[in-house]
């Protein structure tokens, strides 16, 4: 069996991304080494993202004066840019430390929506073959998650689903790749693990049969906090109909795994043609408050990263487990 293939996770913040990576775990999918811990009231059963890894699409994202939650899109071929590259090498070395001799791994995180040119170069370099999953998941469901956890307009959470849904797709377009619908993977966990060993062409280290009860347990109703109805949203116009439209177009690809593109094109370019008509004052602010978040959020990271803050970590870490108790 070929070793060192890779599973890549894409899909917004919300749309289920974690339910199915950790179902990948499950099945014996490598995820590195260090993980960030699950949150209460938000990923009961953890996010399954890459510590590191998020932490430098993160710094590359304030790099490029940008952030997870920006609603301009990044500057034409920005991963060109010389400004891009030590992220790059930091990327490729984090893989060939935690992945270089995995069968079968998997990375999870919604940044890579729109970051994902940047991968394709530290792929080959790795010599991984790539297969990506794209999630598709109800867009209102998202909407309303994205208003309760970060308080965010229906309009800016939309935005949000539409530029990383289209970008996905794009930029995976004519890759080997996998539509799952979250539906599925909460109805029937076990058939969308089979088919993605089987359009991946792999075989999990653990069966989907052996690990059948840790597959069940793992998925519960309590995982879903949000349901909503798309059917009835199509009547609205603007971004809901874009929203709409794109969920069904990429629920027949979810069925399918082909079909004609004109419909997701014509949506990409709708959406184009509504960023494009911004008022230039409405631009330069949200340039303006990326600047400002860039800023603060770079003095943390370099705080982070100081000699100063290592040394006091371990006394902060022991600070917060003791308040649990």
């Amino acid at each position: 069996m070929r070793n060192n293939n890779a599973l890549i996770i894409l899909g917004m913040h919300r749309s289920g991304t974690s339910l199915l990576t950790g179902l990948l775990s499950q099945v014996g999918v490598k995820m590195g080494k260090s993980l960030y811990a699950p949150q209460k009231g938000v990923n009961e059963k953890g996010f399954w993202e890459h510590e590191d890894i998020v932490d430098t699409h993160d710094e590359l994202l304030l790099a490029l004066r940008s952030q997870w939650d920006d609603l301009l899109p990044l500057g034409d071929e920005w991963w060109k840019w010389d400004i891009v590259q030590p992220f790059a090498d930091r990327l490729s070395n984090l893989v060939n430390r935690d992945f270089s001799d995995a069968y079968a791994w998997a990375l999870k995180d919604p940044r890579m929506c729109r970051l994902l040119p940047l991968w394709f170069p530290i792929f080959t370099s790795q010599g991984a073959r790539a297969t990506f999953i794209c999630m598709n998941r109800n867009p209102f469901e998202v909407v309303a998650s994205l208003q309760k956890r970060d308080g965010f307009s229906k309009e800016k959470a939309l935005v949000l689903w539409l530029s990383h849904s289209l970008s996905a797709e794009f930029y995976s377009r004519g890759q080997p790749r996998i539509f799952i619908d979250f539906d599925q993977v909460v109805k029937n966990p076990a058939q969308v693990l089979l088919k993605i060993e089987q359009e991946a062409n792999l075989v999990f280290p653990i069966s989907v049969k052996q690990a059948s009860e840790k597959i069940e347990g793992f998925v519960s109703p309590g995982l879903r906090h949000h349901k909503a109805d798309a059917s009835l949203e199509h009547m609205h116009e603007g971004l809901s109909s874009m929203a709409h439209e794109l969920y069904y177009a990429f629920n027949k690809l979810a069925g399918e795994n082909e079909g004609s593109y004109e419909s997701i094109d014509s949506i990409a370019a709708r959406f184009m043609a509504y960023r494009n008509n911004w008022s230039l004052e409405l631009v330069e602010q949200i340039r303006y408050l990326n600047q400002e978040r860039a800023d603060y959020r770079g003095k943390f990271f370099r705080v982070y990263h100081s000699w100063s803050w290592l040394l006091a970590k371990p006394v902060w870490l022991i600070e917060k487990l003791l308040r649990k108790y």
